[in-house]
């Protein structure tokens, strides 16, 4: 009935109430939550704190995508009209809509039905981030400007960050509702980092060896029997990206000796943080280029990350596919974001003609909020 409602009304009048709308949300406060709201809300999870949480998201996300798209309109060096940004921006305009105009879920058949459309909004969203850097990939083949640009660096920490954010509360109703067993939502109360560094290196490897014929071997130091309340996939992406560059960077150095040197993967416990340092030999980082790892597409690559993501959409529509384990310089910057997401951080120190270590800070003080643009 509501669709049929809106199909008699013109579009411009339809853009023009939606335009009032953003204003109107995008002005609102966002609210931050924690690790620890999160975790209590998913704890023992029943019917009515199922509810809640759909009622919190309910007015919630759609202050949150109001904030992103109004500043999506309202971007430096008219980066808003690039093609892919303007994609982008329609994407948030569009899950604004459909979010406002479903009403506030009070019962269990009606925070089911929303719950599906938060988890259709996600996955709506999943090559966002390809888009966005795709459009500053536009503005840079149009005007110069790039990623190490400041401004532009400082709107995409920002958008990135509120993305997470958005992700993961989505995650984590979805995963209230749609239970794993062992599992707080999307929080595992005994999550085990070394379990995580296992499974990540298996990852890379399979990468590597299809790429160089050959890995190095990634050892486990530390506290390995360490469990802590944390969200798995967070810190699955950061070991990710991080152990996929010091695999990569030790093949490039020593791929054609005989003996490889491994990576080492140390976890240390703290009070306030658990700590995991990734070191390899992979000849380390110039000093002059310290300061553009955080840039977002700053590859060591031969390839450039436009060529590499011409490549992947070939690949994915049936051609030829890239060399998956050069990116196209997106993994540092998000994994920092990822870090620091619920107070935690990244920090890279290099020598160069030896290798480098990564230093991954994990939050154990649950009464840190989100980090929220």
């Amino acid at each position: 009935m509501a669709s049929s409602r809106l199909a008699r009304v013109p579009v411009y009048m339809l853009r023009k109430s939606t335009g009032r709308m953003l204003d109107d949300y995008g002005s609102r406060p966002q609210t931050p939550t924690t690790l620890r709201q999160m975790y209590e809300l998913g704890m023992r999870t029943n019917y009515e704190k199922i509810l809640l949480g759909a009622q919190f998201l309910h007015a919630e996300l759609p202050i949150r995508l109001a904030h992103r798209a109004k500043e999506l309109e309202n971007l430096p060096y008219d980066l808003n009209k690039m093609p892919s940004v303007i994609k982008v921006r329609q994407l948030y305009e569009n899950s604004f809509q459909d979010l406002v105009e479903r009403k506030r879920p009070e019962d269990e058949e009606e925070e089911e039905l929303f719950t599906d459309l938060l988890v259709r909004i996600r996955s709506r969203h999943d090559d966002v981030h390809k888009l966005m850097a795709k459009g500053v990939m536009e503005l840079k083949s149009e005007s110069g400007r790039g990623a190490n640009d400041l401004k532009i660096h400082d709107f995409l920490d920002r958008f990135y960050r509120s993305r997470i954010g958005i992700r993961t509360l989505i995650s984590h109703q979805a995963d209230m509702r749609y239970s794993r067993k062992g599992y707080v939502g999307i929080i595992n109360p005994e999550c085990k980092p070394e379990v995580i560094v296992r499974d990540a290196a298996q990852a890379v490897h399979s990468i590597a060896y299809r790429t160089y014929g050959d890995c190095p071997e990634v050892q486990l130091h530390g506290k390995t029997s360490l469990q802590f309340p944390y969200i798995e996939g967070h810190i699955f992406f950061c070991l990710f990206e991080l152990l996929k560059n010091s695999i990569r960077a030790t093949m490039e150095t020593h791929g054609n000796n005989v003996h490889i040197p491994p990576v080492k993967v140390v976890i240390a416990d703290g009070n306030e943080d658990v700590t995991l340092k990734i070191s390899d030999e992979g000849g380390g980082i110039p000093r002059s280029e310290m300061e553009n790892v955080w840039n977002y597409l700053f590859t060591t690559a031969e390839i450039p990350p436009e060529k590499l993501m011409e490549i992947e959409e070939k690949s994915r529509h049936g051609g030829v596919g890239c060399d998956p384990i050069a990116g196209f310089g997106y993994g540092l910057p998000l994994s920092r974001i990822h870090a620091r997401y619920f107070s935690g951080d990244l920090n890279i120190v290099s020598m160069e003609g030896y290798g480098t270590d990564a230093y991954l800070h994990l939050s154990k003080l649950w009464n840190k909020a989100e980090d929220l643009p």
